[in-house]
């Protein structure tokens, strides 16, 4: 059983014909291979624009949109191709986990462990159970929660920061391993994560070398800090997954959300807000999550239209969870 192939025993699946369903986990080279065109002739783009535009105002903007469609798409092509669903091949799915993994500094080896373990746990809490992915500490203040979404915020995020990938990919480096690899990686995988996690320091350090011979810190701001500046959009998006919903629950309506995202934010996210969907279907690519969704919807809760009807749920809701850590938004269920 690899990463995207989830046991979900025991969990709430809605009916759904199988016929249907099969014809739904197709998965295609053609469609996925319309994303990565796309994705990397927008990067190039814009990134020429970044470099047209250096050393002027007009290079806040242009690296603003550079980076937040490199960090939100290359990490939604991560996670899909994580789950072998984006390509039908499954040495272009490998070879797209390991190139997004390296852009987004999402080490491949604990990431592909931890994600399965985030499917089958999704919000658990229990010791043996615990969801890395989904229970970092909880804000307290107003100004901590609003400073995550700010470009660099994760950087002045005290309380943040410890959880932040290239902080974990440093420690892992060093041959210090986190609980969640201890947790979710197989023991004997565990040194495939320290080299891995070697690899991306070393293109880190490459790239800064680069930097200094060009005595410009264009590549830095192009290759390696989009995680960092380009966070606000897959901030917005990724948020609405799970945030202040139900933990410990064996039914995907009640911990995961489903927002309806207009047509840019949905190819950025690689259609990942059909998450509900995702979650009790993981092997469905993410190009027919829409076409799922049409199917099971009268089974599902109304789905949220869009990113305000959404931050309307969850911005009370993981104020109230700071003071009450027992509180969770009661998802209105339909009759079947």
């Amino acid at each position: 059983m690899f990463a995207g192939e989830v046991d979900l025993n025991n969990w709430y699946k809605p009916i759904v014909d199988k016929k249907i369903l099969k014809e739904l986990s197709k998965r295609s080279d053609l469609k996925a291979s319309i994303h990565i065109i796309i994705f990397f002739t927008a990067l190039f783009i814009l990134g020429y624009i970044c470099f047209l535009t250096w050393g002027t105002w007009w290079s806040i903007l242009s690296l603003f949109i550079y980076g937040n469609v490199f960090y939100s798409k290359s990490i939604s092509i991560q996670h899909e191709t994580n789950h072998e669903t984006f390509f039908k091949s499954r040495l272009l799915n490998k070879f797209f986990y390991n190139i997004t993994s390296l852009m987004g500094g999402f080490e491949q080896v604990r990431w592909k462990w931890s994600h399965y373990h985030h499917h089958s746990y999704t919000i658990f809490t229990n010791k043996e159970e615990y969801d890395y992915e989904n229970n970092s500490p909880r804000p307290t203040e107003p100004i901590r929660f609003i400073i995550n979404f700010l470009p660099f915020g994760s950087l002045l995020n005290i309380q943040k920061i410890r959880h932040f990938t290239h902080f974990e990919i440093i420690k892992h480096s060093l041959n210090i391993i986190s609980p969640v690899v201890k947790m979710s990686v197989p023991e004997k995988e565990i040194k495939k994560v320290v080299n891995s996690s070697r690899t991306h320091i070393s293109f880190w350090i490459i790239t800064i070398i680069t930097s200094f011979y060009l005595q410009s810190f264009l590549p830095l701001f192009l290759l390696v800090l989009p995680p960092f500046y380009g966070n606000t959009i897959l901030m917005l998006m990724g948020l609405t997954q799970h945030a202040g919903l139900s933990e410990n629950s064996k039914d995907h309506r009640k911990s995961t959300r489903t927002v309806i995202l207009n047509p840019i934010f949905s190819f950025l996210y690689s259609h990942m807000e059909y998450h509900i969907e995702h979650h009790i279907f993981p092997q469905v690519p993410c190009y027919n999550l829409k076409k799922l969704h049409i199917y099971i919807k009268d089974q599902l809760p109304t789905p949220c239209n869009g990113l305000l009807e959404a931050y309307k749920q969850i911005i009370p809701a993981i104020f109230i969870q700071a003071k009450h850590k027992d509180y969770c938004i009661n998802v209105k269920l339909p009759i079947n």
